[in-house]
């Protein structure tokens, strides 16, 4: 009773903070007006997820809600022309937001948001004819693009990072990212055309093509809710219990 009684004086100590707390061992139950982020430490933390085909769709939507966050959110392909990638960086120095077509030629724009409590919600779509970005329901970039790709099939989808594109290079994955991510969804629809106060939590539908589950933490695993169940690999990103502020 006295060590239930010392956790729940902690947990309301960090509730009236509004500060993080990282999981490191048995994921406690989740209540009410508490939800759960993944932590990347800009070093080692990343997550895999098998490899979308964003050349099969006319038109997409990739977009995440993170946290005081620096760097790569999502990226597939390598670094280096002649190959094509497409990926979604942020307060990234010399790095972008956008994709590569026809063998190395870029459509990109950097991305500074001005976060709304440290929160930012990012979104990148392609309508078929136009690359569009959002950030936190804004429009911050337009213009004419064709359709990203083609890639190599046997790249993954990365979160938090890079792969890497040099085989000297010691790590599987490169350009870490920084911060909390807290939701991450890809779908083969224009989900956004004008602006829009960004939602706080989805459900998968039929035009989902990856929604990825932070409501049950796991160790290793980061479950996809989508029908496609592409679920991803966690290498070092650990779990942090956020709460409402």
């Amino acid at each position: 009773m006295r060590s239930t009684t010392l956790l729940l004086i902690t947990l309301f100590i960090y509730c009236a903070t509004g500060l993080s707390i990282e999981l490191t061992a048995q994921e406690p139950e989740q209540v009410k007006g508490e939800y759960y982020g993944l932590k990347f430490d800009g070093r080692d933390s990343y997550v895999t997820l098998p490899h979308l085909n964003f050349t099969a769709w006319n038109t997409f939507t990739i977009e995440a809600w993170v946290k005081d966050w620096t760097g790569r959110i999502c990226c597939e392909g390598k670094q280096g022309d002649p190959e094509n990638s497409i990926w979604i960086s942020i307060r990234a120095s010399r790095h972008s937001a956008g994709w590569e077509s026809n063998n190395g030629t870029n459509y990109s724009t950097r991305v500074d948001p001005n976060s709304v409590e440290g929160w930012d919600h990012v979104a990148m779509i392609y309508t078929g004819t136009e690359q569009v970005i959002y950030v936190n329901g804004k429009e911050v970039h337009r213009q004419n693009a064709p359709k990203p790709g083609p890639f190599v099939a046997d790249r993954k989808f990365f979160l938090g990072a890079q792969e890497k594109w040099d085989e000297e290079q010691t790590k599987p994955a490169a350009l870490f990212g920084k911060g909390i991510m807290r939701m991450f969804r890809v779908s083969n629809v224009v989900r956004y055309d004008k602006e829009f106060t960004p939602a706080q939590s989805f459900t998968p539908d039929a035009n989902t093509e990856l929604l990825l589950d932070f409501s049950k933490p796991d160790q290793t695993t980061l479950a996809d809710v989508s029908k496609h169940k592409r679920n991803g690999t966690i290498h070092d990103a650990k779990w942090v219990l956020l709460t409402e502020e």
